[in-house]
């Protein structure tokens, strides 16, 4: 569970790691909005806001810095179903 921590940039992966042991189900990342956890039973906001640059940089690095090959992978398969 902790490898996802690779994919966020070293400040927010420090903020991360404290919730990762709670049941965590999903993270929320959104330009210029707080980061929203999802766990089992209850949400939680954090004070952080992600801008911009944070997020094309976790983009990339899920993506294996290929964010057009994956936008192609993603189209494909919505318009093949």
């Amino acid at each position: 569970m902790f490898e996802i921590l690779e994919f966020f940039p070293k400040n927010i992966s420090e903020i991360l790691y404290q919730y990762m042991n709670n049941n965590l189900e999903e993270i929320r990342i959104r330009v210029n909005n707080n980061i929203i956890l999802s766990f089992i039973s209850h949400e939680r906001i954090l004070e952080y806001k992600v801008n911009s640059d944070e997020l094309l940089n976790i983009l990339q690095k899920i993506c294996d810095n290929s964010i057009y090959s994956y936008q192609n992978q993603i189209c494909s398969r919505i318009y093949n179903n």
